[in-house]
């Protein structure tokens, strides 16, 4: 996204900038953030720094600026035809307008002709579009082609993960987030939410307790019921951070990197003392378990089953 940001502050600062952009991207790569910064930089072209307009274009109280997502599970053709009315009244505020249309590829036949004629007679010079999509393949090739094409890579963990560390989210969290969103606003949202806080606290707590043959895993695993099957995709981010976790005891044991850096005390401990077929075993298991959950299986009985699986092989 970084990239793709220096590309239009330049294409402004040069004024060359299209009057249509289409900004394909897999979910979390950043399109929204990049349309509301270069928004920014077009509305705010030869002026100081405004920390209020910055505000308005994230709340979308910008009267210049109009957004459009889908309606149900398309973009309708009304919603292009306000559009259209809504560009050709006289603007209260001087300036560039700007108009964002979200997963472009749902746009209704009829809407999509009505935005074509938008777009091929502009009602202004100073009216830029930005349309967004996840699938690129699906967006209508008379659109594709009259648009010029920005393609976004999905952000890699790392990089979230640091984004997350300089906003001051715990390093914990700031490791784990990422791998179950890739956006920024939702990572952040994710690393203040107390039962995420507690998911990654209970990972934790299985790989501490490892050692203490006192303590039931099938116990502890019973305990942790309410919190981890409240919801088929919170059970599944539990499963997907625990999978996570027992890969880097292979990881350890190959000399490859780990992502539980925090825990890497425990993951040498673990590591050494089990062996690569029992180490597979539970990934084995947890992976059957993933494909299972997204049916509508019993998820306090299979958790039941996990948590003895694990318990023999300590």
């Amino acid at each position: 996204m970084k990239r793709a940001y220096y590309f239009f502050k330049q294409t402004i600062l040069k004024n060359r900038l299209a009057h249509l952009y289409l900004i394909s991207g897999p979910r979390g790569s950043g399109k929204s953030q990049l349309v509301d910064d270069v928004s920014y930089l077009i509305l705010n072209q030869n002026r100081p720094e405004s920390p209020h307009l910055k505000l308005q274009i994230k709340e979308r109280k910008v009267p210049n600026m109009m957004v459009i997502e889908p309606d149900g599970l398309s973009i309708k053709k009304e919603q292009i035809l306000a559009l259209q009315s809504e560009f050709s009244k006289s603007s209260l505020v001087s300036g560039p307008r700007i108009y964002v249309i979200k997963s472009i590829e749902k746009i209704s036949v009829s809407a999509a002709n009505s935005l074509l004629k938008f777009m091929e007679e502009p009602l202004s010079a100073t009216v830029y579009g930005f349309l967004l999509t996840e699938n690129i393949d699906d967006v209508l090739r008379t659109i594709q082609s009259r648009s010029q094409i920005i393609h976004l890579k999905s952000i890699d963990e790392k990089d979230l993960e640091r984004e997350l560390m300089t906003l001051g989210v715990d390093e914990k969290l700031a490791t784990l987030a990422p791998y179950i969103t890739k956006n920024l606003e939702e990572a952040t949202v994710l690393s203040e939410n107390p039962n995420f806080m507690e998911l990654v606290q209970f990972i934790e707590d299985i790989a501490t307790l490892w050692g203490k043959k006192d303590i039931s895993y099938p116990l502890l695993f019973t305990q942790k019921s309410g919190l981890l099957i409240q919801e088929r995709d919170f059970f599944k981010n539990f499963l997907e951070l625990l999978l996570l976790y027992f890969l880097d005891l292979v990881h350890y044991k190959a000399h490859q990197e780990i992502t539980y850096q925090f825990l890497r005390e425990q993951i040498q401990y673990m590591s050494d003392l089990m062996s690569i077929k029992d180490i597979n075993d539970i990934i084995e298991e947890i992976q059957d378990v993933l494909e299972q959950q997204t049916y509508f299986i019993n998820l306090e009985l299979v958790l039941d089953r996990l948590s003895y699986i694990i318990e023999r092989k300590r």
